[in-house]
Protein backbone atom coordinates (compact mmCIF):
# COMPACT_ATOMS: atom_id res chain seq x y z
CA UNK A 1 0.00 0.00 0.00
CA UNK A 2 1.56 3.26 -0.91
CA UNK A 3 1.64 6.21 1.36
CA UNK A 4 0.01 9.10 0.68
CA UNK A 5 1.58 12.90 0.84
CA UNK A 6 -1.20 13.17 3.34
CA UNK A 7 -0.14 10.18 5.67
CA UNK A 8 3.16 11.37 5.46
CA UNK A 9 2.04 15.19 6.66
CA UNK A 10 0.08 13.46 9.34
CA UNK A 11 3.30 11.77 10.59
CA UNK A 12 5.75 14.38 9.83
CA UNK A 13 2.89 16.76 11.88
CA UNK A 14 2.93 14.30 14.71
CA UNK A 15 6.90 13.57 15.29
CA UNK A 16 7.04 17.32 15.44
CA UNK A 17 4.48 17.74 17.65
CA UNK A 18 5.79 14.73 19.70
CA UNK A 19 9.50 16.58 19.53
CA UNK A 20 7.99 20.01 20.99
CA UNK A 21 6.23 18.03 23.27
CA UNK A 22 9.57 16.73 24.72
CA UNK A 23 11.32 20.09 24.71
CA UNK A 24 8.46 21.20 26.30
CA UNK A 25 9.31 18.86 29.31
CA UNK A 26 12.77 19.34 29.05
CA UNK A 27 12.10 23.00 29.62
CA UNK A 28 9.69 22.40 32.52
CA UNK A 29 12.03 20.29 34.41
CA UNK A 30 14.99 23.02 33.81
CA UNK A 31 12.77 25.70 35.16
CA UNK A 32 11.81 23.58 38.39
CA UNK A 33 15.57 22.57 38.82
CA UNK A 34 16.22 26.40 38.14
CA UNK A 35 13.58 27.36 40.73
CA UNK A 36 15.22 25.21 43.07
CA UNK A 37 18.27 26.78 42.97
CA UNK A 38 17.28 29.68 43.18
CA UNK A 39 15.44 28.75 46.77
CA UNK A 40 18.66 27.33 47.81
CA UNK A 41 20.51 30.81 46.95
CA UNK A 42 17.66 32.74 48.56
CA UNK A 43 17.72 30.76 51.60
CA UNK A 44 21.79 30.54 52.14
CA UNK A 45 21.55 34.41 52.11
CA UNK A 46 18.68 34.38 54.59
CA UNK A 47 20.81 32.38 56.61
CA UNK A 48 24.03 33.90 56.18
CA UNK A 49 22.35 37.26 56.51
CA UNK A 50 20.19 36.00 59.73
CA UNK A 51 23.71 35.09 61.64
CA UNK A 52 25.52 38.53 61.09
CA UNK A 53 22.65 39.79 62.26
CA UNK A 54 22.35 37.25 65.33
CA UNK A 55 25.97 37.93 65.73
CA UNK A 56 25.22 41.83 65.75
CA UNK A 57 22.58 41.04 68.73
CA UNK A 58 24.72 38.80 70.89
CA UNK A 59 27.71 41.42 70.27
CA UNK A 60 28.97 42.44 74.30
CA UNK A 61 28.40 45.99 72.67
CA UNK A 62 24.60 45.45 72.22
CA UNK A 63 24.64 43.30 75.42
CA UNK A 64 25.97 46.01 77.59
CA UNK A 65 24.09 48.47 75.84
CA UNK A 66 20.41 46.34 76.50
CA UNK A 67 21.49 46.03 80.17
CA UNK A 68 21.70 49.93 80.59
CA UNK A 69 18.08 50.03 79.22
CA UNK A 70 17.39 47.06 81.63
CA UNK A 71 19.42 48.44 84.91
CA UNK A 72 20.32 52.19 83.91
CA UNK A 73 18.14 54.15 81.87
CA UNK A 74 15.52 54.90 83.96
CA UNK A 75 17.77 56.73 86.54
CA UNK A 76 19.95 58.24 84.32
CA UNK A 77 16.63 60.25 83.20
CA UNK A 78 16.10 61.73 86.52
CA UNK A 79 19.69 63.50 85.52
CA UNK A 80 18.79 66.86 83.43
CA UNK A 81 22.22 67.16 81.38
CA UNK A 82 21.03 63.40 80.10
CA UNK A 83 17.29 63.42 79.62
CA UNK A 84 17.64 66.95 77.72
CA UNK A 85 19.86 65.07 75.41
CA UNK A 86 17.35 62.56 74.89
CA UNK A 87 15.23 64.67 72.39
CA UNK A 88 18.36 65.65 70.17
CA UNK A 89 18.15 62.57 68.40
CA UNK A 90 18.81 64.13 65.06
CA UNK A 91 22.16 65.93 66.60
CA UNK A 92 23.82 62.67 67.66
CA UNK A 93 24.54 62.79 71.18
CA UNK A 94 27.11 60.41 72.80
CA UNK A 95 26.99 57.06 71.88
CA UNK A 96 28.77 56.51 75.20
CA UNK A 97 26.36 58.15 77.27
CA UNK A 98 23.37 57.22 75.55
CA UNK A 99 23.77 53.40 75.02
CA UNK A 100 19.64 53.09 74.37
CA UNK A 101 20.99 54.38 70.60
CA UNK A 102 22.44 51.71 69.85
CA UNK A 103 20.24 49.11 70.55
CA UNK A 104 17.27 51.73 68.79
CA UNK A 105 19.07 51.96 65.85
CA UNK A 106 19.61 48.00 65.59
CA UNK A 107 16.32 46.82 66.07
CA UNK A 108 15.09 49.69 63.22
CA UNK A 109 17.27 48.37 60.84
CA UNK A 110 16.21 44.29 61.89
CA UNK A 111 12.85 45.62 61.72
CA UNK A 112 13.44 47.30 58.68
CA UNK A 113 14.59 44.10 56.74
CA UNK A 114 11.90 41.93 58.56
CA UNK A 115 9.14 44.19 56.92
CA UNK A 116 11.16 44.03 53.40
CA UNK A 117 11.60 39.98 53.66
CA UNK A 118 15.27 40.48 53.95
CA UNK A 119 15.24 38.79 57.15
CA UNK A 120 12.63 35.62 57.59
CA UNK A 121 10.49 36.80 60.94
CA UNK A 122 9.78 33.21 62.32
CA UNK A 123 13.72 32.91 62.77
CA UNK A 124 14.02 36.20 64.17
CA UNK A 125 10.95 36.15 66.78
CA UNK A 126 12.33 32.75 66.99
CA UNK A 127 15.51 33.40 68.88
CA UNK A 128 14.76 37.08 69.85
CA UNK A 129 11.64 38.09 70.51
CA UNK A 130 12.33 38.19 74.50
CA UNK A 131 15.01 40.79 73.63
CA UNK A 132 12.64 42.96 70.91
CA UNK A 133 9.66 42.81 73.40
CA UNK A 134 11.43 43.66 76.05
CA UNK A 135 13.53 46.74 74.89
CA UNK A 136 10.84 48.16 72.87
CA UNK A 137 8.15 47.93 76.13
CA UNK A 138 10.90 49.24 78.52
CA UNK A 139 11.53 52.04 76.20
CA UNK A 140 8.26 52.86 75.74
CA UNK A 141 7.01 53.03 79.00
CA UNK A 142 10.36 55.27 79.82
CA UNK A 143 9.03 57.50 77.40
CA UNK A 144 11.93 57.36 75.16
CA UNK A 145 9.81 56.57 71.93
CA UNK A 146 7.41 59.49 72.68
CA UNK A 147 10.00 62.26 73.39
CA UNK A 148 12.16 60.71 69.57
CA UNK A 149 8.85 60.70 68.01
CA UNK A 150 7.80 64.44 69.20
CA UNK A 151 11.40 65.60 68.12
CA UNK A 152 11.60 64.06 64.77
CA UNK A 153 8.03 63.07 63.81
CA UNK A 154 5.57 60.17 63.69
CA UNK A 155 8.02 57.76 61.95
CA UNK A 156 10.60 57.33 64.18
CA UNK A 157 11.62 53.86 65.01
CA UNK A 158 8.31 52.80 62.99
CA UNK A 159 10.03 49.40 61.80
CA UNK A 160 10.97 48.45 65.33
CA UNK A 161 7.62 49.25 66.09
CA UNK A 162 6.00 47.46 63.45
CA UNK A 163 8.74 44.44 64.64
CA UNK A 164 7.60 44.38 68.38
CA UNK A 165 4.03 44.01 66.77
CA UNK A 166 4.72 41.39 64.56
CA UNK A 167 6.61 39.71 66.94
CA UNK A 168 3.09 39.95 69.26
CA UNK A 169 1.09 38.34 66.59
CA UNK A 170 3.47 35.75 66.01
CA UNK A 171 3.27 34.96 69.85
CA UNK A 172 0.04 35.26 69.69
CA UNK A 173 -0.20 32.11 66.90
CA UNK A 174 -0.93 28.54 67.59
CA UNK A 175 1.90 26.72 68.72
CA UNK A 176 2.71 24.23 65.48
CA UNK A 177 5.80 22.30 67.00
CA UNK A 178 5.76 20.01 70.50
CA UNK A 179 8.78 22.28 71.43
CA UNK A 180 6.57 25.57 70.88
CA UNK A 181 4.06 24.47 72.56
CA UNK A 182 5.66 23.31 75.37
CA UNK A 183 7.67 26.56 75.72
CA UNK A 184 4.16 28.32 75.77
CA UNK A 185 2.81 26.04 78.65
CA UNK A 186 0.66 24.20 76.03
CA UNK A 187 0.25 20.42 76.79
CA UNK A 188 0.39 19.80 72.92
CA UNK A 189 0.64 21.40 69.43
CA UNK A 190 -2.01 22.63 68.13
CA UNK A 191 -2.58 23.20 64.36
CA UNK A 192 -2.88 26.09 62.39
CA UNK A 193 -6.38 26.56 60.76
CA UNK A 194 -6.58 26.96 57.12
Amino acid sequence: MPMTWEAVTAITSLLSSLAVLAAVVVALQQVRVGAAQVEHLRRATQLEGTMKIFAMLGSAEQQRARRFIALELAARLNDPVFRSEVPLLTMAPSLEDHHELLVLRLMEMIGTYVKHGLLDADIVFDYWIPAVTTTWERLDALGIITTHRSAVGPEMWENFEDLYWRGQRWRARPPTHPAEAHRRGDARPRTPKS
